[in-house]
């Protein structure tokens, strides 16, 4: 039974006063054989009450809905059964004499659709794995609602693992043992756990084991991470800490430069567990006396490799006349032999566009916006005409060989000659990239070739990065790798902005009356 709490104060508040929570209705119509199906979903379905009890801080059946069609579901009505668990719990709004609470009817469009909240709390004095369940169902007057049921334990498993400080200066070639220990701070067993371990791709697991299922998995930050999830049946008691009896092997490979390795610990029930699938070495977890009081549910440590990457500009050259519209296609790659996926602050890869002199940028790419030298960063605005741009690709990592490209719609001004801008490899700040060592390829030309005219003086290019730049070093054989670019034409109507769609629960979804940009300015990759 994991500890799963949600701090409501306020939030409740509102919410009462938007949907007059728990109103006691009587039970009306019955299920329609046809129409849409409406499902009850919860946040979570197996919860557990803390004890001693904190009825300040209620842990939350939050329920939602999502009508799977055809149509709009009528006058859905929502219960919540707590006939089973009303004898050692209280709950956060009066409990009706039937220990049903009953939503207001409603209309439900095809799709998700916000529920509401009831909070919970174990009565004093109740024994510990007292079980019981909610069951949420309803009815629907021309189509189906399909129930469900919330498990409720007074008593909690909280696993917490050992926290696991930043590493620099592991070469390529070399392997780092990673000691693992589980913790558990709650007041329940937990009959089994399940490690999950996570490494970005400069890192690889050096030993395989049976009972640890090995895969490639994304990440909100990341295109790819290599997993292990290690399933133990060793009971993991209240009060106790557990380790692996051996280090997790990591490899660092060619490639690696910005890395990290996380785990967190999972509880299993019996029924959850299953055997090792086959022959040879197993994982095994041993006793390490009393729990940690430092742990944490995730541990993400970074390990930043003692290597470099080599970021490279790409210029482009384009002919016409006076009053031509000409297409420039500028690129930032990587040539390694690291791959660069920068994971310790927003000061990300970037390609700084100086228009040529005679020109004007009036097809702006879609992830590039007007530069503003004196805020160091990019304005978010694709007005046409600007002298520089700044380009920030997404996604942000590039793995060895990986190259994004920006087209720009170039605009030929009247009695203009030929005439260069410039294309550079900075960051999203303009400061110098200080894993990047080779800077001949910093720049390169963006040349315009005017037919009849004359040669005018190149186009001012950007300052010099913040930073200074580092002579050359050595560095590993980059890896060849094959990827795909892809390309960013933009247009002229384009926002530069990129859609963010959170999917929300319960009353924080009824909340939700706009949307908080925060814009958050970090130094570089200097670490």
């Amino acid at each position: 039974m994991t500890q799963r709490r949600h701090r409501v104060g306020a939030v409740l508040a509102a919410f009462a006063a938007t949907v007059a929570v728990a109103v006691w209705l009587p039970v009306t119509s019955a299920q329609a054989a046809d129409g849409p199906v409406v499902r009850v979903e919860l946040q979570d379905d197996d919860l557990g009450l803390p004890v001693p009890p904190t009825p300040d801080d209620p842990t939350m059946v939050n329920w939602g809905l999502r009508n799977d069609g055809p149509g709009t579901a009528e006058d859905v009505t929502i219960r919540a059964d707590l006939s089973d668990v009303v004898d050692w719990v209280t709950a956060d709004a009066p409990v009706p004499a039937d220990h049903i609470y009953v939503w207001p009817s409603r209309d439900v469009p095809e799709g998700e659709a916000a529920g509401s909240l009831i909070g919970l709390s174990a009565k004093p004095g109740t024994p510990l794995g007292t079980t019981g369940t909610v069951t949420l169902s309803g009815t629907s007057a021309n189509g189906t609602v399909v129930s469900t049921t919330a498990k409720v334990t007074v008593g909690t498993t909280d696993l917490k693992v050992n926290r696991l400080a930043t590493r620099t200066g592991d070469k390529p070639g070399s392997t780092i043992a990673t000691p693992v220990t589980i913790s558990n701070v709650g007041t329940l067993p937990s009959d089994g756990v399940q490690l999950r371990m996570r490494t970005t791709i400069g890192l690889s697991y050096a030993d395989r084991y049976t009972n640890c299922v090995y895969s490639t998995v994304s990440e909100p930050s990341y295109r790819t991470t290599r997993q292990a999830l290690c399933t133990f049946d060793t009971v993991i008691e209240p009060g106790k800490s557990y380790r692996l009896d051996r280090p997790v092997g990591l490899d660092v490979t060619r490639q690696a430069l910005f890395e990290y390795f996380s785990h967190e610990a999972l509880p299993l029930s019996g029924a959850d567990l299953t055997p090792a699938p086959g022959n040879g070495n197993v994982l095994s977890l041993v006793a390490a006396g009393d729990a940690a009081t430092d742990g944490t549910p995730i541990s993400r440590q970074h390990i930043d490799a003692d290597s470099t990457a080599d970021m490279v500009a790409g210029g482009d050259t384009a002919k016409g006349e006076a009053g031509d519209v000409v297409d420039v296609t500028v690129s930032l790659g990587n040539e390694g032999p690291g791959w660069v996926g920068y994971n310790a602050g927003d000061d990300q890869p970037a390609l700084l566009v100086t228009v040529p002199t005679g020109t004007k940028a009036v097809r702006i790419p879609g992830r590039c916006s007007v530069w503003n030298e004196e805020a160091r960063a990019g304005t978010g605005e694709q007005t046409p005409g600007a002298p520089q741009y700044i380009c920030g690709p997404r996604p942000t990592e590039f793995t060895v060989g990986d190259t994004r490209t920006f087209r720009f719609g170039l605009e030929i001004r009247a009695n203009a000659g030929t005439t260069t801008g410039e294309a550079r490899a900075t960051t999203s700040y303009g400061n110098t990239m200080t894993f990047d060592h080779t800077h001949g390829n910093d720049t390169a030309a963006v040349t315009v070739e005017v037919e009849g005219g004359g040669t005018q003086a190149p186009s001012a290019s950007a300052p010099s990065a913040s930073a200074s730049a580092i002579a050359a070093t050595g560095g590993n054989t980059p890896r060849t790798q094959t990827v795909s670019a892809a390309e960013d034409t933009g247009s002229l109507a384009s926002t530069g902005g990129s859609a963010l769609t959170a999917a929300a629960w319960g009353a924080g979804a009824l909340l939700l009356g706009g949307a908080l940009v925060l814009t958050v300015k970090r130094g570089s990759q200097a670490r």
